[in-house]
């Protein structure tokens, strides 16, 4: 006989682990410093090539078109400009890269334990089940009453 509870117990959690299993991964892969590290690491490269393409962009913008006149003087602070503009940027968008990541890692242990608690529900229906159908006095003393 099949248990209808059980059954739609299982979908939810397949469907469960289906869509949000890549998602839930890396977190029973990595600790959390080792997590936060990693996206942090990530958003430092990230925002490196971020900020060249810009400033590059920036700088051939500048040498073109605006100034006629270049310098050694002009060279200096557009390269001074751009090293300041590029520690302020790369402080600000770690940091908010490492909170996002925490965000998430707290969220994927949310899901993981809740998968956790969805497998244990499972296996005490199991065990409910396999207690009904032993004999009358093969089941635990609890259940014979």
């Amino acid at each position: 006989m099949i248990n209808e509870e059980r059954v739609r117990h299982m979908t939810a959690m397949a469907i469960f682990e289906k869509e949000l299993g890549p998602e839930y991964q890396p977190m029973l892969r990595y600790s959390k410093k080792e997590y936060i590290a990693l996206h942090g690491w990530g958003g430092f490269l990230a925002g490196t090539l971020f900020y060249g393409a810009i400033y590059a962009c920036v700088v051939l913008y500048l040498v073109s078109n605006v100034i006629d006149n270049l310098s050694i003087m002009y060279i200096l602070l557009i390269a001074l400009a751009g090293l300041l503009g590029y520690a302020a940027y790369i402080i600000i968008h770690v940091h908010n890269t490492r909170q996002r990541a925490v965000k998430q890692y707290q969220r994927g242990k949310r899901l993981i334990k809740e998968l956790a608690y969805s497998y244990s529900k499972l296996n005490d229906m199991y065990e409910a089940e396999e207690q009904q159908t032993k004999p009358l006095l093969a089941r635990k003393h609890e259940d014979i009453d």
